[in-house]
C-alpha cells in the first residue's frame, strides 16, 4: 500500500472517535478490499487458483480504541496450496468516506 495512504490511514481514527460499531459485512468488507492486492499478485502467477477467499466471518466482538475499532473475529478462508483454513484472529479497522478500512 502506499506510504501516504497508510499516513491517512493512520490519523483517520483520531477524526472518527464516536463512529458507530462496524458489522459483520463492514469487517467482510474490510478484509476483502485489502484481499484484493494480494489476489493480484498471486493469481498473476498462479491464476485463478492462486485467489485468497474469505468463505465466512464471524464479528465475535469490537471495542473503541482511540476512535477506531478492535474486532475479534472467526474467519474461514480459502488459501492457495493450503485449502480452507478457519482462524480466530483481531482486525483494527477505522471508518473511511468509502467505508471500513483496516488500520495498523
Amino acid at each position: 500500500m502506499d506510504q501516504n495512504i497508510k499516513a491517512c490511514l493512520a490519523l483517520l481514527p483520531l477524526l472518527l472517535t464516536g463512529c458507530g460499531e462496524p458489522s459483520e459485512a463492514d469487517l467482510k468488507a474490510a478484509l476483502e478490499r485489502d484481499l484484493q492486492e494480494a489476489n493480484a499478485v498471486t493469481t498473476s502467477v498462479m491464476g485463478d487458483s492462486g485467489k485468497i477467499e474469505i468463505l465466512s466471518l464471524k464479528k465475535l466482538g469490537c471495542a473503541e480504541t482511540g476512535g477506531a475499532w478492535q474486532c475479534t473475529v472467526d474467519i474461514q478462508s480459502r488459501l492457495p496450496l493450503m485449502g480452507d483454513k478457519r482462524q480466530t484472529r483481531q482486525i483494527k479497522v477505522a471508518k473511511a468516506d468509502d467505508g471500513w478500512r483496516q488500520v495498523e
